[in-house]
């Protein structure tokens, strides 16, 4: 979410994390399909190619990944000697 969030792209996303596009993309399908709403709103490309942005449900999804994030990595500097 957040390099489809960076790069306004999933092909660009996936390309930044040396992954296949099909790979991500069915990634963004399954996401899409199991959030209550989606989180990455797609648009077909012609020759310039198609976009992605995140949907307010994906941007809140996408926040509190990283505020879990960052609250692990404080729990795991607690915990080691």
């Amino acid at each position: 979410l957040e390099r489809i969030d960076q790069y306004g792209s999933i092909a660009a996303a996936a390309r930044s994390m040396k992954l296949a596009y099909r790979n991500a993309w069915l990634w963004v399908e399954a996401m899409n399909r199991l959030a209550p709403s989606p989180l990455v709103e797609k648009r077909s490309g012609g020759s310039g190619g198609g976009s992605a942005r995140l949907t307010e449900e994906g941007r809140r999804a996408l926040n509190q990944y990283k505020a879990l994030r960052a609250r692990f990595q404080e729990f795991l500097q607690q915990v080691q000697p």
